[in-house]
């Protein structure tokens, strides 16, 4: 767990759950009313660790309970989905269970975003942890590229053939966009604080997203000044001074991460995306790379950097 705020042994609480943009929001909001601590539990963990979880006695200091909406349903037997046991739902019903009945809860919005890569998948086998990768070099999994590599390609022969297979298999951008809409208002009806707005109105015209669940901290401000609006009544202080120490802890962060996942140009022209030109080259690590450089080494799986 993360922790931010007031360190006193008896300070009131806010439990934030959620995934990794969690700390962020929690940081922006130690900085409005730091009176109170920030208790960040994460709904996953590193791979081969366990989510960390509050003590019941943190959990009675508990004064506000915010939780990112989760999509996972609450299964009754958690045998159905063992991937639950790294994913969040055991936690998250702990966490509902031994709030204070008195604590009120809040549900806010997760940055979601995946029609920009169309063929993101859950985990290249290739992809192991290294010292000073925790996740990998290549985190991204694309089920496409892993159907060419499985072919023994290589260098400009598997870029080629990487091309033919995603064009063909490249999805109607239209139905993809309104899929994306109603994703966004979806989630939102799920949520006290809405942030789908924001999101369509910005995200084609700005690089707001590093990769389908990192973005930028412009982003994060956002919806960290919508929740400080709707808990401001719950936490007390007064309004503007605590959205300027907000806004001041915001001008110093950095955005989420390091990698910004490189978008296919045809993705991108599908899309309309127009801040992604065809020589766009995106951070990955200590690299700079065009979408046909970083594809050929995701390819080849290069570690040669």
């Amino acid at each position: 767990m993360l922790f931010f705020g007031n360190p006193a042994p008896d300070a009131e609480l806010v439990i934030l759950y959620g995934n990794c943009q969690t700390p962020f929001l929690a940081t922006l909001l130690a900085a409005a009313h730091g009176d109170k601590g920030y208790l960040c539990v994460l709904n996953h963990a590193p791979p081969g660790e366990e989510a960390d979880k509050p003590s019941l006695e943190q959990l009675q200091r508990c004064c506000l309970y915010l939780e990112q909406y989760d999509s996972q349903p609450d299964l009754s037997n958690q045998e159905e989905l063992p991937e639950t046991k790294r994913y969040g739902i055991p936690l998250r019903r702990y966490l509902r269970e031994h709030r204070p009945k008195s604590c009120p809860k809040l549900i806010f919005p997760s940055f979601l975003m995946t029609c920009m890569w169309p063929f993101a998948s859950t985990g290249d086998p290739r992809n192991k942890p290294e010292p000073g990768y925790v996740w990998g070099r290549y985190p991204y999994a694309n089920k496409v590229a892993m159907k060419i590599a499985a072919r023994g390609l290589k260098g400009e022969e598997a870029l080629d053939a990487y091309k033919r297979l995603s064009r063909k298999h490249m999805p109607n951008f239209r139905k993809v966009l309104k899929k994306a809409k109603n994703e966004l208002k979806t989630r939102d009806a799920h949520c006290d604080i809405k942030i789908a707005d924001y999101v369509w109105a910005n995200f084609r015209k700005r690089h707001l997203f590093l990769s389908w669940g990192h973005i930028r901290k412009e982003a994060i401000g956002v919806l960290a000044e919508r929740i400080h609006d709707v808990i401001q009544p719950h936490l007390g202080g007064e309004p503007e001074t605590t959205r300027q120490q907000l806004l001041a802890a915001l001008a110093q962060m950095s955005d989420m991460d390091t990698m910004e996942e490189p978008i296919d140009p045809v993705v991108a022209d599908g899309l309309g995306l127009k801040f992604c030109q065809p020589d766009k080259r995106f951070r990955w690590y200590e690299q700079s790379w065009t979408f046909d450089e970083y594809m050929t080494r995701y390819l080849d799986y290069d570690t040669r950097w």
